[in-house]
């Protein structure tokens, strides 16, 4: 199978002159789309696959990747750069836009634009309070991909090359590697111990029928503990001045998540998904584990016309655990497709998984979770729930939990539900006195409430809980 011509190597080779990236990086890409070429698209007859048609996400389907020269400058209002610049509270906050380091403008400049550039040129970000700095403080480091893997290649593009993944996850996967365009590494080193949280805030402004291609290596060093919050903005464009605007397009994003936790780290990750109304998402989210590491990841998904996520858990190394959480506000006619993974490969592993969400208009949700437990994880324990609160008659959810044990001293359980508010809950309340109205919305509140726990951050717990209340429908 050909790529047409916007998907082609001509692609990779701008990309590799714009970002000047070692040579070994540009065969990656290549080898990547000639894979691509290869694999067939997911079969409908694939349970993890069926529900949403894959075509969507066929970035040949009228979409074109982001041009190189398209980084190099970005508008963004004084409202969309002050919220990419202003911490929430003591929070390290580092920021981009499409692709570049996000800089703060003078006071008196009704509209900024940025020069990624010569941002670009500057190499390695350092985290403050304020947004980026060209000195880094001792301790965590976020780097562009491509200065990551001229200073320390072998760590790189072992990540970058880790497979483990379905012929039908390759598919789509492979695009990632083949065309990313901004690429982070974010590395902790051995034995650091944070006390704040790292938020880092990447924001996309993209036009109709664009393909935007997200990288994101995060690695953690031995015995280190940190909190990470990644937050994730698409906007559509709008029109230059005098020009009319154009009917609504999707664009497409092609997103790439790896965690690796060496033995013994412990990581708090909360990745929040904000993507614009017109957005079409696929993203492979994987995080691996060490002997004795411990992760606890939660996914907030507000945004996408259509999202097929992949969320995998590997335990690979004795007594590592992890702690899963999930949380879907689907709103008018959203798709949502979300696939778990708890791959235990390892003996003596833990994993819990809870996955929640709230459907209103013709929102439609599916989830399906796979427990997998290989010959030598012997004395596992594994748990996975998916609870869906159905907010119209016209929502839809469906759950479909898989289990795949090939060890015998196992513990293993899940769990799932899928329906409107509780009526006896609703009459509870109004005995004493709660409007209905209000009643359902304390009831739906409660319902996330759990997840949004999972965000360490008090700030963001706060600004999530108003931004959701204030979409729900009376």
């Amino acid at each position: 199978m050909r790529m047409s011509e916007p998907f082609s190597t001509a692609t990779i080779d701008a990309l590799a002159r714009q970002f000047r990236e070692p040579a070994w990086l540009t065969e990656l890409r290549r080898a990547a789309l000639h894979r691509h070429a290869e694999l067939p698209w997911p079969h409908a007859s694939d349970d993890i696959w069926r529900r949403t048609d894959v075509s969507l996400l066929d970035p040949r389907r009228g979409f074109s990747p982001v041009r190189p020269d398209l980084l190099q400058s970005v508008r963004l209002s004084d409202a969309q750069l002050a919220a990419l610049t202003t911490p929430l509270g003591n929070e390290q906050l580092i920021a981009r836009a499409n692709g570049a380091w996000v800089t703060p403008p003078p006071a008196t400049s009704p509209l900024a634009t940025l020069d990624p550039a010569a941002e670009r040129r500057r190499g390695a970000a350092a985290v403050t309070g304020g947004g980026v700095t060209e000195r880094m403080p001792p301790g965590i480091t976020v780097e562009e991909l491509t200065q990551a893997a001229i200073a320390t290649p072998d760590p790189i593009r072992a990540a970058i090359e880790s497979d483990g993944m379905t012929e039908a996850e390759q598919k789509l996967a492979s695009l990632n590697r083949a065309f990313h365009h901004d690429g982070l590494v974010v590395r902790v080193p051995p034995g650091f111990a944070g006390t704040v949280p790292l938020r880092l805030v990447r924001f996309f402004s993209v036009t109709g029928r664009q393909a935007i291609f997200p990288l994101t290596l995060i690695t953690v060093g031995a015995g280190s503990s940190v909190t990470l919050i990644d937050e994730q903005i698409s906007v559509e464009q709008e029109p230059a001045r005098g020009e009319l605007p154009e009917p609504p397009a999707p664009h497409l994003i092609n997103g790439r998540i790896e965690l690796l936790l060496e033995p013994d780290a412990a990581v708090h990750y909360v990745r929040l998904q904000r993507w614009g109304s017109q957005a079409r998402e696929f993203l492979l989210q994987r995080a691996t584990l060490a002997r004795g590491a411990t992760l606890t990841m939660a996914n907030i998904n507000l945004g996408a016309a259509l999202s097929k996520a992949h969320v995998v858990a590997r335990l690979t190394g004795e007594h590592a655990s992890t702690k899963l959480y999930g949380f879907v506000f689907g709103r008018r006619h959203q798709h949502i497709d979300q696939h778990t993974l708890q791959d235990h490969q390892a003996p003596h592993t833990t994993s819990d998984l809870q996955f929640k969400a709230a459907l209103q208009d013709h929102s439609r949700m599916i989830y399906t979770g796979l427990i997998r437990i290989a010959q030598r994880a012997q004395q596992t324990n594994a748990y996975q729930s998916n609870h869906n609160l159905l907010l119209s008659q016209t929502a839809r959810a469906e759950t479909i939990p898989m289990l795949e044990i090939l060890a015998d001293d196992v513990q293993c359980k899940h769990g799932a539900s899928a329906g409107p508010i509780d009526d006896e809950q609703t009459f509870y309340l109004m005995s004493r006195g709660v409007p209905r109205e209000m009643a359902q919305r304390l009831i739906v509140m409660g319902f996330i409430e759990p997840i949004l726990q999972q965000v360490p951050f008090e700030p963001l717990q706060e600004r999530l809980r108003r931004e959701i209340e204030g979409s729900l429908l009376p």
